[in-house]
């Protein structure tokens, strides 16, 4: 993660609480999580679990684990471990560190999660760098988990967003820019440059205070003052994409999608390490 992102994610780490779903996880998320943990569980015959977190996301720290777990998360801006992360415990810890580069024993891990971050590492090299390094900390037999970020199966136009965004149709200002930084993006492998779509926002001419929807509010609309002068891109591979790659390193891949909105473009991953 370069620099500038950790300027990003350090001064979103003091404004976590002004987020919601898409870019949260809902309790929908942490449902489904649960439910894949424990099939893992129930198919393994599991007694407890090392896990390794890729962020610090609270709301899975705490979520009710079907097993006994040792939680390690661990995220590169230092904010984030300070302010969000719940908080170490006898079975939860966090570090700053580098997934890439994460310093764990090979196979020392039995579940690997990750909620939506991998979209801040540039497609395909990085992400695939990091899927390599996700399957040699997990253990024969682990679990792979994650919540990713995916543009539609036809690509928007950012007129078309922003039309639905006046009308008062998304009832998510999370969800709005969302949707306009996968518009904008060209490609997988080009991305969006994040101040690109603070750009677009500043011209759309939208008034957030005239539109009838309670997920506008100015602690949610002020969220994307953080994209101003980044230069920074995020990356949104589609599905397919993102599955194709996943499977070099692991198998038995499953998707869930969540019901709420735009949960046909935030699926659940699961899989297993190849052998």
């Amino acid at each position: 993660m370069g620099t500038e992102l950790e300027r990003t994610w350090n001064q979103a780490a003091r404004r976590y609480e002004d987020y919601g779903p898409p870019l949260r996880p809902s309790p929908q998320d942490i449902q489904l999580l649960r439910s894949s943990v424990d099939a893992w569980r129930r198919r393994t015959r599991t007694g407890s679990a090392r896990v390794f977190l890729c962020g610090v996301t609270p709301d899975i720290v705490r979520m009710d684990w079907p097993l006994p777990v040792e939680i390690l998360g661990m995220d590169q801006a230092e904010e984030m471990v300070r302010h969000v992360w719940p908080g170490d415990g006898p079975d939860r810890r966090a570090v700053v560190g580098d997934w890439l580069h994460s310093g764990l024993p090979d196979s020392s891990q039995d579940i690997v999660v990750g909620d939506g971050g991998f979209a801040f590492l540039d497609y395909p090299n990085t992400v695939r760098a990091l899927m390599a390094e996700l399957r040699r900390v997990l253990a024969p037999g682990g679990l792979f988990l994650y919540r990713h970020y995916a543009p539609g199966e036809q690509p928007e136009r950012v007129e078309a967003v922003l039309s639905d965004a006046a009308a008062g149709r998304i009832g998510s200002f999370h969800a709005f820019k969302w949707r306009l930084a996968m518009a904008m993006q060209p490609d997988s492998r080009t991305g969006v440059r994040q101040n690109d779509i603070w750009t677009a926002w500043c011209q759309s001419g939208i008034d957030p205070n005239r539109l009838p929807q309670p997920g506008w509010s100015e602690q949610a609309v002020r969220t994307i003052e953080l994209y101003r002068e980044k230069q920074a891109r995020l990356y949104f591979p589609t599905v397919p994409e993102f599955t194709s790659l996943l499977e070099e390193h692991y198998t038995d891949v499953e998707i869930q999608f969540p019901s709420y909105e735009l949960g046909e473009r935030c699926p659940h991953l699961s899989a297993r390490p190849r052998a």
